[in-house]
């Protein structure tokens, strides 16, 4: 039987993280919603994830924060990040692996990442 990635979305604005998960069930994902790096942190510990889509710049613990956590559970676990920053994160996600998407987000740019991200760990499981 066939089960749809599990992707979990960090972003504290609510819009943000609709917006994603609207996306993300049309491209066949189901979807959790964190609005801190904290709570985030805390769904990923609970469930299973194939992918993580987190926003940068957050209040109570940035991105970066909640990737190296996420990556201390699990190496394999897709990550995508995305940011309206303007800070330097490309040897931040070449350490901690993960796709940096700039905001404004172009849907295609980001529906590429999902499937090329979500591929990889199913060429890893």
């Amino acid at each position: 039987m066939f089960n749809p990635p599990r992707v979990l979305v960090v972003d504290d604005e609510r819009y943000v993280r609709g917006l994603l998960s609207e996306l993300l069930a049309v491209w066949g994902c189901q979807t959790d919603l964190a609005a801190s790096g904290t709570e985030g942190l805390r769904l990923f510990e609970q469930k299973s994830y194939d992918l993580v889509l987190t926003d940068y710049v957050m209040p109570g613990g940035s991105g970066l924060e909640l990737v190296e956590n996420v990556r201390n559970s699990d190496a394999a676990v897709g990550v995508i990040m995305l940011t309206a920053s303007s800070a330097d994160l490309d040897g931040h996600g070449r350490r901690l692996g993960f796709t940096l998407l700039r905001k404004p987000l172009q849907i295609d740019h980001l529906e590429a990442a999902v499937k090329q991200a979500l591929s990889d760990r199913k060429i890893e499981n």
